[in-house]
Order: structure tokens, then C-alpha cells, then sequence
């Protein structure tokens, strides 16, 4: 949404206020406080109009009430802020903003105990919003921080009396949609506030937080559809047997691992099982721990279900993002970096790693034994947090954060199962499901299919003439790719002779020579597997 389009809908969700605006608003034009008058300065030639800020509360009974009066009557801290007022609920409107019976979505936070988040992050946070934004108006600075109005009210008071914003005098007065930008004092504190940490989204949740909500989420197992299996095996040729086997590790939900000779399909279930999500999950912008910021929302990785964006029920904390059941698919590239929080030195905040980001979803790990960390290591950093349901995350300070830990863990390799680790770690694999070669028949099957899909004319014999030379050949054991593999040969070699690609005895004996070298080779290093 544009800043133009942002600033239409905020003044049509301030029709109802009147012409007049907010009468408690200490902003409104032609309020007078009892204590201190909104004041009107006289802009210098070339500049903008600017007001001050609301009065201070000088009411003995609202102080003792927001316990910043003590015993003898004497304020704490000279007059105290509003924020600091706001942070037991004193000033609170008693509404029934209660969220429906059964819903896993957190309730907006009321007050600064509940947002769980100091009042100076919150000032830091803030004013690099407003940096960054240029000069943003209450229902934008809102959406931008992810808390509710009333916080957003008090945080922009504390601001304003502090004299680190500005009210600009272009700012719409009628509505009481105000825009605000910097102060010259406001400039110094935010070039200190972008020094501890760049980090200037949503403000985040508290570890304790995020683990109460995850494991709210996790008590409402959400079950896949066997019709969500059924279309992910769709077309794969499989024998019953080994499609039944899939079909249960994938339903489970469960850790499994998927092995035999490459060039079988496990890469292509694993990947469709992947990116074909059901369900949802609750993702955070960031989690906040130790004065540490994590961020976690990833949008390559996390995509908003439809309309929940566009949802306007204050009662949610929209700190929050409901997103489709996420997938992380790691292969042989993946190294040790991501097994643990990632910090930029530059931004200052933390990236948390995969296996987080995909939590509630699926984290598949292709061609396990091939990374550049042991396969020992990496089932013993995943394995084991899975199982007891809980992860530790450990900061550059020296501080650990405990997490939730809940994903359907896949596994795929080409290698022996047995020597990629011990039977103390290979036991915590619940489904351990071989994918073995392609008989005559199936091979037959997908030799057709690959056909059709790549437009290949068939002549007469042709299938039969490819299945004796490939299954009569010595040293070659035919794999469920050599199909897309060898048409691609013929089609290329089509395109050279100048024709149209057909499949026949010509044009397959013209392609198996160059084809059949390399892999008898490959197939003379397989190595026999075992479950």
C-alpha cells in the first residue's frame, strides 16, 4: 500500500470523529488544557509549523492510580510521561475486546506489561519508523509498529513531550489524523538509537511470548488430507507398496527419510510435498530476548493467508501474521551457519535459522551426507531438540533463548543409511522409507508419460526397442529419470539434424552410446542399501 493510498484510508476511518476531531485529543485545534495551552510558534520564513505536545496529568487520584504517586502524596520521577502511565493499565478504556472462544490468535496487548517491551525500545523503535517513513501519520505509524492505538496514543504523547517529533502543520486537523517527523533533538536520539540496532519493523514479541503462542498453536493439531497425499504422489510411478509406504511417512507428520539409488523421484515427492502446503501457522515479525532482536517473518518463505493482511479486528495482536504452513527445503549447499541464529553486524539484529522459520511446517534436508557438516552432527542438532520438543538458540553475548521446536522433518539421500549414523540417532527417524529402481513395467509407464509430456512422436516397436537395450545392457540397472534424460538427447539431437523429434531404433541408438558410457560408470559405484 502507498503512502498516498495509506493517507485516503486514514482520513475515511476518521470520518466519524466530526469536524472537530477528538475532543480529549490534547492536539485538536482549540483545545485548551487546564495546566499548559497547546501552543501555536510562528514558523520561520521557509519552514513548517509545528505544536508542542499534550499537558501533563496533574490529577492526584489518576497518579496514585497509575501507582506513580507514592504514600506521601509526592510524584515518582519528577511528573512522570504518559507513557509511564500507561504501563500498569491505568489509563485503559475497560472495553469488551475479548477474542472469540477457541481462537489461537493472541489478544492485543493493553498495556506495556502485557507488550512485554520496555518503554525505551519502544521510543527507539518508533522514532527509526518515523526516520525511515518520512513523516507518517497516526494510522501509519500504527500499522508500521504493530500495536494498538492506545499504545501508539501514548507512545506518540511520550514523544511529543520529550520534544523528539514534530506535529506538521499540513497535517489533516479536522480528522485529528496528524503526521509527524523528527525533531533537531529527535535527529541526535535516533542516530543513537540506529547505532545499538538498524532493526525498524513490527515491534516483536518476547521469547515467552512466542513460545506460549506456538505451543497454543501446536495443541490444535492440524491433521494433512490423505487427498493432499494422494495428489502429491499423483503421476509419480511407484509400485503400491512403495507409494503406500510414502503416502503413511508423509501423513504422519513425523521425521522420515527417504533413500535409494538417485534419479528415483525423491527429490520431486519431497519437493512437491513441500510446496503444496495445508493448514496454517502464527509467525512473528521478531522475537525479542535479551535486548536482542531475532527476526523471523522471511517473505520468501512465509506467505500470508488471503485476507488476514486486510482484516481490521483490533482485537488481534498484529505482531503477529497468520501464514500458510511454511516449507524450508536445504541440500548439499547448506553448511553450518545455518544451524543457529545468524547476526548481521551491520544491521545488529539476528536472522533466525531455517529449521525456525519453518516451524509448524516441513524442513526438508536433500541429499543428506553430502553437506559440508557431518551427517552425524546435523541429525544430532535436530534430532535430538525435535524429540524433546524444544530448541536452545545461543546469542553473541553469550545468552541462550529456548524456543518452541516443532517441524515434519524429511530426509533424502542417495547414500547407505547406515553409515551416515548410529542406530541411537537413526532410531529417532520414525519412517525410513527405501525408493528403489523402476521394474520393466513402471519404467515402461514413465518412458510413456515423458513422452506425451514432451511432445515426442513414438514409432511402432520404439518402447519395446528401448526397454531390451536398456535392461539387456551390462553394468546398467535403468533409474525412474533415464525416460526425460534420453528424450532430451533425441529431442536435441532433432533440433541438430534439422527434424522433428520422434522416438524410434534410429534415433535411440544414435543417443544410448553417448548416454550408456557414464553411467556404467555410476552404476559400477553404487552402493548396495539397507534399511
Amino acid at each position: 500500500m502507498t503512502d498516498n493510498e495509506e493517507n485516503r484510508s486514514d482520513e475515511r476511518s476518521q470520518q466519524g470523529r466530526g469536524r472537530e476531531g477528538d475532543p480529549s485529543d490534547p492536539l485538536r485545534p482549540g483545545h485548551d488544557p487546564p495546566t499548559r495551552a497547546a501552543t501555536r510558534t510562528q514558523p520561520p520564513e521557509g519552514r513548517t509549523e509545528f505544536r508542542t505536545g499534550p499537558p501533563r496529568p496533574r490529577d492526584p487520584a489518576e497518579l496514585e492510580k497509575a501507582g506513580l504517586l507514592d504514600v506521601d502524596g509526592e510524584e515518582e520521577d519528577g511528573h512522570g510521561d504518559p507513557l509511564s502511565r500507561f504501563i500498569t493499565g491505568g489509563d485503559t478504556k475497560k472495553e469488551d475486546e475479548d477474542l472469540p472462544e477457541g481462537s489461537v490468535l493472541p489478544r492485543q496487548p493493553r498495556t506495556l506489561v502485557e507488550l512485554g517491551l520496555s518503554k525505551a525500545f519502544l521510543i527507539d523503535l518508533a522514532m527509526k519508523i518515523i526516520h525511515y517513513s518520512g513523516t507518517p501519520s497516526v494510522a501509519q505509524l500504527t500499522r508500521r509498529l504493530g500495536l494498538g492505538p492506545n499504545i501508539v496514543q501514548h507512545l506518540i504523547a511520550a514523544l511529543t513531550e520529550d520534544r523528539l517529533i514534530e506535529v506538521l502543520s499540513q497535517s489533516d486537523l479536522y480528522t485529528g489524523n496528524y503526521r509527524y517527523r523528527l525533531s533537531e533533538r529527535g535527529h541526535g536520539r535516533v542516530a543513537e538509537a540506529l547505532e545499538r540496532t538498524r532493526y525498524a519493523g513490527p515491534a516483536p514479541v518476547t521469547a515467552e511470548q512466542y513460545g506460549e503462542v506456538i505451543r497454543r498453536v501446536q495443541a490444535q493439531r492440524q491433521e494433512l488430507g490423505r487427498g493432499r497425499i494422494k495428489s502429491v504422489l499423483h503421476e509419480m510411478v511407484l509400485s503400491s507398496e512403495t507409494a503406500d509406504s510414502v503416502a503413511r511417512a508423509l501423513f504422519s507428520g513425523k521425521a522420515g527419510i527417504l533413500y535409494g539409488p538417485s534419479g528415483n523421484g525423491k527429490t520431486k515427492i519431497l519437493e512437491r510435498f513441500a510446496h503444496d502446503p495445508e493448514g496454517f501457522v502464527l509467525v512473528p515479525y521478531a522475537i525479542y530476548a535479551y535486548g536482542q532482536v531475532i527476526r523471523v517473518l522471511d517473505q520468501s518463505i512465509h506467505e500470508p493467508v488471503e485476507g488476514f493482511e486486510e482484516a481490521d479486528d483490533s482485537r488481534f495482536d498484529r505482531r503477529w501474521v497468520m501464514v500458510k504452513r511454511p516449507a524450508v527445503i536445504l541440500g548439499a549447499e547448506m553448511g553450518r551457519e545455518s544451524l543457529d541464529l545468524a547476526y548481521d553486524p551491520q544491521s545488529r539484529f539476528y536472522q533466525a535459522p531455517p529449521h525456525i522459520k519453518a516451524q509448524g511446517g516441513v524442513l526438508v534436508i536433500d541429499d543428506i551426507g553430502r553437506q559440508k557438516i557431518e551427517a552425524r552432527d546435523l541429525f544430532t542438532r535436530w534430532l535430538i531438540p525435535l524429540e524433546r520438543g524444544w530448541d536452545t538458540l545461543s546469542l553473541v553475548t553469550g545468552e541462550k533463548v529456548t524456543v518452541p521446536f516443532n517441524v515434519q522433518l524429511l530426509f533424502g539421500t542417495n547414500l547407505n543409511i547406515r553409515e551416515l549414523a548410529d542406530d541411537a540417532l537413526l532410531r529417532r527417524i520414525s519412517y525410513k522409507v527405501p525408493i528403489p529402481n523402476p521394474t520393466k513395467q513402471e519404467f515402461a509407464e514413465i518412458l510413456r508419460q515423458a513422452c506425451r509430456q514432451k511432445q515426442v512422436m513414438v514409432a511402432d516397436g520404439a518402447l519395446e526397442y528401448v526397454m531390451e537395450r536398456l535392461y539387456n545392457e551390462p553394468g546398467i540397472k535403468p533409474r525412474g529419470s533415464y525416460p526425460s534424460d534420453l528424450l532430451d538427447m533425441v529431442i536435441e539431437s532433432a533440433s541438430f539434424d534439422g527434424r522433428e523429434p520422434v522416438l524410434d531404433k534410429d534415433s535411440f541408438s544414435r543417443v544410448f552410446g553417448l548416454f550408456v558410457a557414464q553411467e556404467k560408470q555410476e552404476s559400477e559405484e553404487i552402493v548396495h542399501f539397507e534399511p
